[in-house]
């Protein structure tokens, strides 16, 4: 099992994680205008996707900062597959904007 200091390393990576993912829908948000018309409706579908997302991501944070010993890894894990959803959805955007 983990120790608590190695989980508060986790929960504060997992934390940085959130901000940059956070922020990088900010900057695609502030990038709408730019994208062509005949693409906006694909570009808004999936950026929604990513907005569903985010807030499973925020729920799998709070989850992590209030799991139990038996829970942990299960709960770490679960916030790992939430956050590399992003990966794959900023990937859909940047076709989208091309």
């Amino acid at each position: 099992m983990k120790t608590q200091h190695k989980k508060v390393e986790v929960r504060e990576e997992a934390k940085r994680k959130i901000d940059e993912i956070f922020d990088t829908l900010d900057k695609w948000r502030a990038m709408r205008s730019q994208i062509a018309e005949e693409s906006k409706q694909e570009f808004e579908e999936k950026f929604l996707e990513l907005e569903v997302k985010k807030e499973e991501l925020k729920s799998r944070y709070e989850e992590m900062e209030n799991a139990s010993e038996d829970k942990w890894n299960e709960v770490n894990k679960a916030f790992k597959e939430s956050s590399e959803h992003f990966k794959e959805g900023f990937s859909k955007l940047q076709s989208v904007f091309s």
